[in-house]
């Protein structure tokens, strides 16, 4: 279809106006525009502070919603410096638990803090958690892999949890970082202690009291390689109290102490001891598992020493030597069903020890249940014989004997003109109450 266009669209028809409006306005309010900037100008002292006012409450109102609309509701915050405090005073006087609380919540926040990470470690060790502190161990030295400090703690670490190996590696390469660092060649003289180098442990170790006369850990190692090495208890002691003087709020030198004491029948110190621990850090594994212990050996009470090792076991249900000692005073106790618990749980989590699989198998055995007790007779023999432990060995063949699972000795002829000497054949099996 065709359209016409009206001829007032047409270019033909469109007229032009003889006057334009726009340049009507322009020439109109040009005049006033800069009238009015004059007058502002000349009384820009009277009309700055209130403008300026006015733009600022614009602004303010603008920003005020703005950030009621956006930001997040602020959160309640705490300088670290201040629970730092708190920790470090917890650590000087001696609450290791307090202390340790506090540092393990303070990692995160500070997480290349070798001092931290440090005390989180050694923390953990003296409270007998030995496979958190290998974890912690290794956060140590990824806080700062060239601090001397991080890889010694690493060491001891390792040397806890028997991984000797990785603890020489450790040891070796603090000392590469600082070779006068005295506590990383401590740890490595306990872990060539260890692994049977009594002599290296004891040059090494030397060394270390030589760079730092005041290291309470290289007199607390000198103190183990004394005892172990050298046998000679007078020496050890005085190294172990050497140590705890230096380090009153440490417990494992003063733990070092009170195993000793026990040696030299000083019971009523090593308990006293043991109780001042136990004061400010009431969850301490080896602390409530040398009370226990205590009470057992020392002072004949059985029952007194289950409280201690049944607390221990509650804290940290997976202490091996809390285990067996309870075991042990469960078996005192006529608690065979419980002994039976107690012993098969030190065996579950990881021990070696042979004592512990002959006790195991003897808390079966006095109930007469020798197919139960062969279960860890028979494995714990092999590991007696490979350690080397005589008497021990001859104990396990006569248990063994008793069920059948060994020939019997053969029977001698007895000679009519024999005397039997003093002891023979007074009695029962012995065995080292001590391990």
């Amino acid at each position: 279809m065709y359209l016409r266009t009206p001829k007032r669209y047409s270019p033909k028809g469109r007229r032009r106006s003889f006057i334009s409006l726009r340049w009507a306005w322009l020439w109109v309010l040009t005049p006033v525009i800069v009238l009015a900037g004059i007058q502002i100008y000349q009384l820009r002292d009277q009309l700055g502070p209130p403008m300026q006012e006015a733009i600022m409450d614009v602004v303010d109102d603008a920003r005020n919603s703005i950030s009621t609309a956006v930001a997040p509701t602020p959160l309640p915050t705490v300088n670290p410096s201040q629970r730092i405090s708190v920790a470090e005073s917890a650590w000087d006087r001696g609450a290791i638990e307090e202390a340790l609380d506090e540092y393990e919540s303070l990692r995160d926040a500070l997480p290349n803090d070798v001092e931290v990470h440090y005390r989180v470690t050694l923390g953990l060790l003296m409270e007998g958690q030995d496979q958190r502190a290998l974890e912690a161990a290794e956060r140590t030295v990824t806080a700062n892999p060239f601090d001397s400090d991080a890889w010694a703690i690493r060491a001891l670490a390792m040397e806890e949890n028997g991984r000797y190996g990785e603890a020489i590696a450790s040891g070796l390469r603090a000392l590469e970082l600082d070779p006068e660092n005295a506590r990383a060649m401590a740890f490595l003289a306990e872990t060539y202690l260890d692994v049977g180098q009594g002599d290296r442990a004891l040059e090494t170790v030397n060394q270390a009291i030589d760079l730092d006369p005041d290291s309470f850990e290289a007199y607390r190692v000198r103190g183990r390689i004394m005892q172990e090495s050298l046998f000679d208890v007078e020496s050890a002691r005085s190294d172990f109290q050497r140590a705890y003087d230096l380090a009153p709020n440490i417990p494992y030198p003063a733990i070092d102490l009170v195993a000793l004491d026990l040696v030299l029948q000083n019971y009523d110190q090593g308990l006293e001891t043991l109780r001042e621990i136990l004061e400010l850090n009431p969850r301490n594994t080896q602390a409530l598992f040398w009370t226990g212990y205590y009470y057992y050996r020392g002072y004949g009470d059985p029952n007194r020493a289950a409280d201690y090792l049944l607390r221990c076991v509650d804290n940290n249900p997976q202490s091996i030597t809390c285990l067996y000692m309870l075991g042990r005073v469960q078996i005192a106790l006529l608690q065979y069903t419980d002994a039976v618990e107690s012993l098969t749980q030190a065996i579950d989590f990881g021990s070696q020890d042979p004592y512990h699989y002959w006790w195991a198998g003897r808390a079966h055995g006095i109930q007469g249940n020798c197919s139960a007790a062969l279960i860890y007779w028979q494995p714990g023999y092999v590991l007696a014989q490979e350690a080397e432990d005589e008497t021990l060995i001859a104990t396990y063949q006569d248990s063994l004997r008793e069920c059948g699972a060994l020939a019997p000795l053969p029977e001698e002829t007895p000679d009519p003109n024999a005397v039997p000497e003093e002891g023979d054949g007074s009695g029962e099996d012995t065995v080292n109450t001590n391990a």
